[in-house]
């Protein structure tokens, strides 16, 4: 079964809502307002299964001031329906849906002239003139062109049918999930609603998604697809779903998507195509999916037909790579375009320009080594879904094809080699500070934090070849001028000696690593090791203290009860000047002597002592 999506646009009063009547009688006018007014004011969706064909309907409002609606029902839309009525012929709202849909890119029409009935055939001719010269104007497909009235069976019928031979349009998808909210509200014994068409990926019942807006996860409870309840989606589908989330959270135009993938962003760069004059620093109205937003245009370019701008918006949004949208201004569509660039980079306008320039033409080579260059300590791919629309693996693919570049295949971070050098000089330095420094890629990493770990192995790797550097066991490393014999002895014998020096108040284990360039993974296996053999005591996170020097502490303390009645902190602090941090660690440990009792916050020893 094939999901398709027609969008039916054309003036107030034009006959669309009574159009979808006539083919599966449905009345779109639902609203008390609506039915009043005779007009279709908030988009309404039906569907009809003609053939293979699985068709839904979004029937959009004509009138001027309500084109904001229109272009939420018009995203995700295959073929656009004008319904054109033959008294009237084409009427400005007619023309910017036309627009709307080109800039949207949605390019195949179907034309229906309807009230064929009240006109006569010369008139009928004039208008399909009309109408055909406004298509080619706007260089977009006209499918079919049909009279069409509802007292009419046989047009009915011939509708019927042109829409039966329809095919879906191949979309330019995203590989993961997404949805915009189109409308929100509360059904007694189900809770929240939202409407909305699957713009790529699919959902199942019981599956969990972001509300990219709200940064809060929802479980989906009930997926229903035209009336009908279903387990799972598919792209093009209009679904319902029933979500675990109060319904006042949730607004129109709010971004369904899976948890990760997106990044909000409140400046976006993108083409634009005019259709009337724009100008630098412009505030205009911001169309994306159901969402609409204040936003200023900053025009970076302007090139024939098209302008490369960067868009400030008044709040985030979770665009994707050639995403489309609508710009317009005092109730008048002025232009749109697609996000080119959707997150934000640290770049001069030249090299923005230029790499907008790539991605327009899906150069992503080039434009790879714009980003390589403007990140030269990493250029993360694990957003290549959302900044390119490129799935991981063909990211990795692309990258690999540039000379002069390190990829990291399991971090998804693409390093120009020009940073090598910083990687190498911090190496150097360390076995230059102290020949017999313990190393591993890890190690390094923590005073390098931009680096990936294969990245940084690479170079160790490097220097090792050029027996700069040799490998003692495992993934540690030592100076070729080193003259350690066993390292984990090595390493055991220099933290003993440490403690020693530290006495009563001994340095975190951090600090005392750092001060002996070893390894923080070798240094704790050795504190491990000096723990379970009970030479070392260890009496909070990161206090380590030598079993002797603890054992003359607890003697001390002792004699100090004995003299003063009780040990409390401030006492402690009389005999033993050191930090408040050492002496809790003390007083606790004194707890573990049966002989010792605590009332409040003093230690003295049983009366029976």
């Amino acid at each position: 079964m094939n999901n398709i999506i027609v969008g039916l646009s054309g003036h107030i009063d034009h006959g669309k809502t009574s159009f979808i009547k006539a083919i599966n009688h449905y009345d779109g006018d639902e609203r008390s307002d609506e039915k009043e007014r005779g007009m279709t004011i908030d988009i309404s969706f039906s569907h009809i299964i003609l053939g293979n064909n699985n068709i839904s309907f979004i029937d959009v409002p004509g009138h001027e001031k309500l084109v904001k609606n229109m272009i939420s029902g018009a995203f995700g839309v295959d073929v656009l329906a004008l319904i054109v009525a033959g008294d009237d012929g084409i009427m400005p709202q007619s023309i910017e849906h036309l627009h709307i849909a080109k800039l949207l890119g949605i390019t195949r029409i179907l034309v229906f002239i309807t009230k064929c009935d009240l006109i006569s055939k010369d008139r009928i001719l004039e208008v399909k003139k009309q109408v055909k010269t406004l298509l080619d104007e706007l260089k977009l497909d006209l499918i079919e062109m049909s009279e069409f009235s509802i007292y009419d069976e046989d047009s009915i019928n011939k509708a019927k049918k042109i829409l039966s031979n329809l095919t879906a349009m191949q979309k330019q998808t995203s590989s993961f999930f997404r949805y915009y909210c189109d409308r929100v509200f509360s059904k007694k014994g189900f809770g929240t609603i939202v409407t909305g068409t699957i713009l790529s990926g699919e959902i199942k019942k019981n599956d969990k998604v972001i509300i990219c807006e709200l940064n809060k996860e929802a479980t989906i409870k009930h997926i229903h697809n035209h009336d009908k309840e279903v387990e799972s989606t598919q792209i093009a589908q209009r679904i319902a779903f029933n979500l675990s989330i109060s319904h006042e959270m949730i607004k129109k135009g709010m971004l369904l998507s899976k948890k990760g993938i997106l990044r909000g962003f409140n400046k976006i760069d993108c083409v634009v195509f005019p259709l009337q004059k724009i100008i630098n620093g412009q505030h205009i109205s911001f169309f994306i999916g159901s969402k609409r937003m204040n936003a200023s245009i900053n025009i970076l370019e302007k090139c024939d037909d098209k302008l490369f701008a960067t868009l400030n918006l008044e709040e985030p949004i979770f665009g994707i790579f050639k995403e489309r949208f609508i710009l317009r201004d005092n109730a008048k569509t002025i232009g749109g375009g697609m996000i080119l660039n959707p997150i934000t980079d640290p770049m001069k306008k030249a090299q923005k320009l230029e790499y907008l320039y790539y991605l327009f033409d899906d150069n992503f080579i080039d434009a790879f080594k714009i980003l390589v260059n403007a990140h030269k300590c990493g250029f993360g791919l694990i957003q290549s879904l959302q900044r390119f629309n490129l799935t991981h693996k063909e990211s990795i693919e692309i990258a690999k094809k540039i000379n002069d570049i390190f990829v990291d295949e399991n971090a998804f971070v693409v390093y120009s080699l020009e940073v090598r050098n910083i990687i190498k000089e911090t190496i150097l330095n360390l076995i230059k500070k102290n020949k017999n420094a313990i190393f591993s890629a890890t190690s390094i990493n923590n005073q390098i934090k931009w680096s990936s770990l294969s990245f940084t192995q690479s170079l160790i790797d490097e220097l090792e070849q050029n027996a700069v550097i040799q490998k003692s066991n495992e993934n540690l490393y030592i100076s070729s001028k080193s003259d350690i014999g066993d390292i984990f002895t090595y390493a055991k014998d220099s933290i003993i000696k440490e403690l020693e020096l530290g006495n009563i108040t001994p340095e975190a284990p951090y600090n005392i690593y750092n001060k002996l360039c070893i390894d923080r993974k070798l240094g704790d296996s050795v504190l491990k090791y000096l723990t379970k053999s009970r030479k070392v005591i260890r009496l909070n996170h990161n206090f380590f203290i030598l079993t002797n020097i603890l054992n003359n502490m607890m003697e001390s303390l002792r004699k100090i009860i004995k003299n003063e009645g009780y040990i409390d902190i401030p006492i402690f602090k009389k005999h033993y000047n050191i930090s408040r941090k050492y002496i809790i660690c003390y007083l606790d440990y004194l707890d573990n002597y049966g002989d010792i009792m605590k009332i409040d916050n003093k230690r003295m020893l049983l009366k029976s002592q």
